[in-house]
């Protein structure tokens, strides 16, 4: 079963219905509370490989008037940070503290070498109580019929081998980049995809639900294969300059949360194409399997 990894767009409220909508209405300059879960992209631990002395604070005129803190965990290992800050929303609090936090982890990236990475936050609203959380989907062990799956054919593994790459990648821009090019694959008659139903595929509600793309700026409901690569099409070339190497891009949280979305629902469609063209091979398979029984070609 697929799954989305990457739900930055969406915030998911942990606290009662009263205090979200009084925390919506009101438009005043209040405090709000953000704090930010870490995570070694290495060992896929919630912690990073940097020893804190208990809680310590930080200041500066850097911090552009917010009250930052290290919190370790029990290993003494940075697991998240505190902001306490003023805005008028949680959107707008949470927008001000990644802006500067995500700056602070790549100084520490450049600084250790080591792989760093924000895994999620949570939010509090301290005038109403209200409290919302992001963090990934941690879904529960599959049980899988390991003896009836057989390799994937050698012709098909470079297109899994694409597909691969963006389930492991940990950026939505990577994911972008390895989902398109399989939905590229596909639209462009690749051989390894000739069964997988190119043509017929359409952009359903329900995968703009599973991949978080619902709420996308896009008209994405509807559209064949060719329409959707074409919407998709500026985001992944964007991640280009123009000599062809990787663009060094300064994107705030909301244009990463719209890229994350499509680079879901190109993570979701290449999955489809995929297993519709698995299927289709082993219903060819079985029916051949059947009719040589019977003494008939197929």
């Amino acid at each position: 079963m697929w799954i989305p990894y990457d739900i930055r767009a969406a915030l998911k409220a942990e606290s009662s219905r009263d205090s979200i909508s009084l925390s919506r209405a009101d438009i005043r300059t209040r405090e709000f509370l953000v704090g930010f879960f870490l995570r070694n992209p290495v060992t896929q631990l919630w912690e990073l490989d940097l020893l804190v002395p208990g809680d310590l604070p930080l200041a500066g005129p850097e911090a552009g008037g917010m009250r930052i803190s290290l919190h370790g965990n029990e290993g003494g290992k940075l697991a998240e940070i505190l902001c306490r800050l003023d805005a008028a929303s949680a959107e707008e609090a949470l927008d001000r503290a990644h802006a500067d936090i995500e700056r602070r982890i790549q100084r520490y990236l450049v600084e250790t070498g080591r792989g760093m990475a924000i895994a999620g936050w949570r939010i509090a609203d301290m005038a109403h109580g209200a409290r919302w959380r992001c963090t990934p989907f941690r879904p529960s062990a599959m049980q899988l019929d390991f003896a009836a799956l057989a390799p994937i054919e050698p012709d098909l593994a470079p297109v899994v081998g694409l597909f691969q790459r963006a389930r492991n990648a940990p950026d939505a821009a990577s994911r972008l980049l390895a989902g398109f090019a399989v939905l590229h694959a596909a639209a462009s008659g690749h051989a390894a995809l000739a069964r997988s139903g190119a043509e017929a595929l359409r952009v359903s509600e329900e995968m703009l639900i599973h991949s978080g793309a619902l709420n996308a700026p896009e008209d994405l409901l509807g559209l064949g294969l060719a329409d959707l690569i074409a919407v998709l099409r500026p985001h992944h070339d964007r991640l280009f300059a123009p000599d062809g190497v990787l663009a060094p891009l300064a994107d705030g949280l909301p244009a990463q949360k719209h890229l994350s979305q499509l680079a879901n629902l190109a993570d979701l469609v290449a999955h489809r194409l995929i297993a519709a063209e698995i299927r289709a091979r082993s219903s060819l398979a079985a029916c051949r399997a059947a009719a040589a029984g019977q003494g008939v070609e197929v």
